[in-house]
C-alpha cells in the first residue's frame, strides 16, 4: 500500500513538474532560512562567548565608589584571601604618545606581571611584562597590534622606542611586546576600543605621582563561584578598611551571562521571523493541493465508482502534501549545510552543523505539510462519486 502511494505521488509530481518544483522550492527556502539562522546564531553566540571570556569577562572587577581610588593595602588584602586565584592592579591614564608614524592619544594602562592570566592579554610578539620590570620600575611597555600597524605598517615592532607625554616632559620606553588588539578586558572598561599601551604599574605610578589604583581585576579559584567570592571580598574589604571607602564589586561573568541571554532572545526572534517564510510556503501547499483536487475531480469520481474509500482518497492527497514538504525540507537542509561548510572555510568562523536542528526543522515542516494538506485531502475525500464524475 505504501509503495502504491509513493508511486502515485511521484506520478502526480511528474505530471505537474513545474508546479511541484515551485512548491518544493518554497519549502526549501523556508527551511534554508530557519536552519541557517539557527546555525549562524549558535556559531555567533559561541564566538562572542569565547571572545568575552578571552577579554577577561569571567572574573570580578573591584573599584572605588568614592574619589581617590584603591590603595595598595586593598590589593594586599585581596591577594591574601584563599579563594583568590589571581589579583592584579589596574591604573589607567589618558595621554599622548609618539612612536614611528603615530603621534596621538593613547590609553596608558599600568598593569602587573602575569596580566595575561587575569585580563587575558594575548601576546603576539616579544614578551609580556615580567616581575623584574615591576620591581625595577623599568622603562618598557607592551603595545597593541593596532598601534604597531599605525606606527610602522607592521605588527612586530619589538625593540622600537615609544615616547610618552608625562606632564611637561617626554619619557622614553622600549617596546618589549605586542599584544592582540581587543583581547583585554581593559578595552571593555571604557566602552570603546582605544589605542592601548601597557606599562609596569610601578613605572606609571612614579611618572604620574598617583599611588592608588583605578581597579583591581580578580580571578577566583575554580571551586568558588563569582557571586560567593564577590560577597566575601566585599565583607573582607569593608572590615579591613577604616577610612570609609565605598567598594564597588562587579561580577563580570554575570554581565557576560546577561549578554548571552539577550543574544538568545535575538536568536529566537530571528528564528520566528524566518519561520514565517516556512509558514507562507506551507500555505502554498494548501493552494496547490486545492487546485489539484479541482483538476482531478473526475479521477476521484472514477476511483470512488470502482470502490476507493474516502479514507484512501484522503490518504493519497496527504501523502502528496507530505512528499512535497519532505522534498523541500531535505533540499533546504542540504543547501544550509553546504553553505555553512563553505562559509566556515572561507571566513574561518566555526559554524557547527547540528543534526538535531535539522531534524527539528524537518519535523516542523512536515507538521505544516499535514496541517495545510488536511483540508484539501478532506475536500477530495468528501466528493460524491456522481458529482465528481460530472466534473464537479
Amino acid at each position: 500500500m505504501i509503495g502504491d502511494l509513493v508511486r502515485l505521488t511521484f506520478k502526480n509530481f511528474h505530471r505537474r513538474r513545474l508546479r511541484s518544483l515551485l512548491t518544493v522550492a518554497g519549502i526549501a527556502v523556508g527551511t534554508l532560512l530557519v536552519t541557517m539562522v539557527s546555525f549562524l546564531g549558535s556559531a555567533g553566540q559561541s564566538m562572542v562567548g569565547k571572545e568575552l571570556t578571552s577579554m577577561g569577562l569571567n572574573g570580578i572587577s573591584i573599584s572605588s565608589g568614592t574619589e581617590g581610588g584603591l590603595k595598595e593595602d586593598t590589593l594586599h588584602t585581596v591577594r591574601s584571601m584563599k579563594l583568590i586565584s589571581e589579583a592584579m592592579p589596574l591604573s589607567i591614564h589618558f595621554t599622548t604618545a609618539d612612536i614611528g608614524r603615530f603621534d596621538g592619544d593613547v590609553m596608558a594602562c599600568g598593569i602587573d606581571a602575569g596580566a595575561d592570566q587575569v585580563i587575558s592579554l594575548s601576546c603576539l610578539y616579544g614578551r609580556m611584562l615580567s616581575k623584574g620590570d615591576i620591581s625595577g620600575c623599568s622603562a618598557v611597555c607592551v603595545v597593541d597590534e593596532a598601534l604597531a600597524t599605525d606606527a610602522y605598517g607592521r605588527k612586530n615592532i619589538v625593540g622600537k622606542t615609544l615616547y610618552l607625554q608625562s606632564g611637561s616632559r617626554e619619557e622614553k620606553f622600549t617596546v618589549v611586546g605586542v599584544s592582540k588588539a581587543g583581547s583585554s578586558v581593559l578595552q571593555n572598561v571604557t566602552g570603546y576600543m582605544p589605542t592601548m599601551v601597557y606599562f609596569p604599574y610601578t613605572t606609571l605610578r612614579d611618572l604620574t605621582g598617583v599611588t592608588t589604583f583605578d581597579q583591581i581585576a580578580v580571578r577566583v579559584n575554580a571551586d568558588t563561584t563569582n557571586e560567593d567570592a564577590r560577597i566575601d571580598i566585599k565583607k573582607m574589604l569593608e572590615r579591613q578598611d577604616l577610612s570609609g571607602t565605598e567598594f564597588v564589586l562587579e561580577d563580570l561573568a554575570a554581565q557576560r551571562d546577561k549578554l548571552n541571554g539577550l543574544m538568545d532572545i535575538v536568536r529566537v526572534v530571528l528564528q520566528v521571523i524566518s519561520a514565517i517564510s516556512l509558514l507562507v510556503a506551507g500555505m502554498s501547499i494548501m493552494t496547490i493541493m486545492l487546485v489539484s483536487v479541482h483538476e482531478r475531480t473526475v479521477e476521484i469520481g472514477i476511483k470512488k465508482a470502482i470502490g476507493a474509500t474516502g479514507g484512501r482518497i484522503m490518504l493519497e492527497f496527504m501523502a502528496e502534501a507530505l512528499m512535497l514538504t519532505l522534498a523541500g525540507s531535505i533540499a533546504g537542509s542540504a543547501v544550509a549545510v553546504v553553505a555553512c561548510v563553505i562559509g566556515g572555510a572561507v571566513t574561518g568562523m566555526e559554524i557547527g552543523v547540528s543534526l538535531s536542528t535539522i531534524l527539528a526543522v524537518t519535523a516542523f515542516s512536515l507538521v505544516l505539510g499535514i496541517v495545510f494538506g488536511v483540508y484539501p485531502a478532506k475536500k477530495a475525500a468528501a466528493l460524491p462519486p456522481a458529482e465528481a464524475l460530472r466534473g464537479g
